[in-house]
């Protein structure tokens, strides 16, 4: 295959980004940039999907590879870019002056995150993750109440910076030690430098920008209030495709390492994840908050997957990341559609909502059902993989934390159903939902049903993609 159709589906986005960029220009219609960026997103979405089985190196040898990890990692991107846009025809937490704006920068970060799970190269996958950081910067600031905005992206965007920076600083320690910002230059003289403690310092710190993103312990202080006060619409592009290039990524640096005995860093920080992040959901009132400390325990799930270093446990992790897209984007939906007219969503607002729209709350139970880890949505066959690839290793204790972690979680996400089902609010108005958020809270529903029921053709794409890391 030619070097040019390996970089489809980057293409697509990069075409389509110019595009959004002349509607900015010649100030068109919102509509008509929203399709623009619905074509282009499906477009990728397909193209990531029909370069699956292939394989090469589109540039210079060794910086950027493309193969079945990095073409299943942007298929998911991919599809969390076109579903997040899909809920975006009237965003309505956006400040109105920069809904054609909108559009560009979330395909922008997109197209950051696409490099970011092809680049073999310090270098690379630096400039890759600060494409994929600056746009979400701008869009968390995007809010209709500037008071809002304003908090949220200077949250974000310091602890973001910081991240960023203690990352480069780790990739400095990296390249002083190999004399080379080359992936596999890495892995030839792993062995040699294994013995090395400044090597361990820079892995860890490099760490910390991937575990910013993904929103773990113990960086994950910005998630709650981000959460909470950034445009939903935003968020939830945070919580949907953002996690799948932190998980792709975690893999890929772990997988490195295979060769050598990483210090037990990762347990330990999923476990203190999954145990904050469950705990502190607990006391929730807004959803989104508790959808954000949600998001850290289930950071917590997948690093249980990562840290055993092996084949079965990073397939384990990327199954559950298109599992855990899908389940997130679910509730997030209906926290679009409930806060159009209000920037906060509480656990309280959800009240009566399945007579409000019962669509809506089929689609907030099946995915909190999901998050669950309820069968037979794609959460119950994902914890299962996750747990296995642990208990593969031995790591019981570690699976025995996890179990209790999500029978705590059992909880809180029942108060949630309970509001949506078994509570009424008579004054509260009918919710009306229009056509095609109909169609794509049916799609997710189907997607995290179909994953938990029929989930091999998809474990074994993601088990291609995991074999494609060695």
């Amino acid at each position: 295959m030619s070097d040019a159709l390996l970089f489809a589906p980057e293409i697509a986005l990069i075409v389509t980004g110019l595009l959004l960029f002349l509607c900015t220009v010649f100030e068109t219609s919102y509509r008509t940039s929203w399709l623009l960026a619905l074509l282009g997103g499906a477009l990728s979405l397909a193209l990531a999907y029909w370069t699956l089985g292939h394989s090469g190196e589109p540039f210079s040898p060794g910086i950027y590879r493309v193969n079945a990890f990095s073409q299943f990692a942007k298929a998911a991107l991919a599809l969390g870019y076109l579903l997040v846009i899909a809920i975006s025809y009237n965003p309505q937490t956006l400040n109105k002056n920069a809904w054609l704006e909108f559009p560009m920068l979330l395909l922008f970060a997109t197209l950051g995150t696409m490099m970011m799970v092809s680049a073999t190269e310090l270098l690379t996958l630096y400039i890759a993750m600060e494409l994929a950081a600056y746009p979400l910067y701008i869009a968390v600031a995007l809010h209709r109440s500037p008071e809002s905005g304003g908090e949220s992206s200077t949250k974000y965007m310091l602890q973001g910076m910081m991240a960023s920076a203690v990352s480069l600083y780790g990739m400095s320690f990296l390249y002083g030690i190999f004399g080379s910002t080359y992936f596999s230059e890495f892995a030839r003289q792993l062995p040699a430098a294994a013995g090395q403690p400044l090597l361990w310092v820079g892995v860890v710190l490099l760490l910390v920008g991937f575990l910013f993103k993904l929103g773990s312990f113990p960086f994950h202080f910005w998630a709650p209030d981000t959460y909470q006060t950034a445009p939903h619409e935003v968020v939830t592009y945070l919580a949907t495709v953002s996690k799948v290039a932190a998980i792709a990524l975690l893999c890929r640096l772990v997988s490195l390492l295979s060769d050598a005995q990483m210090p037990e860093v990762l347990t330990w920080l999923s476990i203190a994840a999954m145990t904050l992040g469950n705990f502190a959901a607990l006391v929730q009132k807004d959803f989104k908050r508790l959808l954000g400390y949600s998001a850290v325990a289930h950071a917590g799930y997948v690093l249980l997957g990562i840290q055993t270093g092996a084949i079965l446990g990073f397939s384990s992790a990327l199954f559950y990341a298109l599992g855990y897209l899908m389940m997130s984007f679910a509730c997030f939906l209906v926290v679009c559609e409930l806060g159009r007219d209000s920037d906060h969503v509480s656990i309280e607002s959800l009240k009566g909502l399945h007579r409000r729209s019962p669509l809506l709350a089929a689609t907030l139970m099946v995915g909190l059902f999901g998050l669950i880890g309820l069968p037979p949505t794609v959460g119950f066959i994902g914890k299962w993989f996750l747990f296995s690839a642990a208990l593969e290793q031995g790591q019981f204790g570690l699976v025995l934390v996890a179990a209790i972690n999500s029978v705590v979680a059992l909880y809180y996400y029942l108060l949630v159903l309970r509001a949506a089902y078994l509570e009424d609010a008579p004054d509260a108005a009918v919710v009306h939902v229009g056509p095609f958020i109909k169609l794509t809270a049916l799609v997710s529903m189907a997607i995290v049903l179909v994953l938990g029921t029929f989930p091999g053709p998809f474990w074994d794409m993601a088990a291609q993609a995991a074999k494609a890391l060695g």
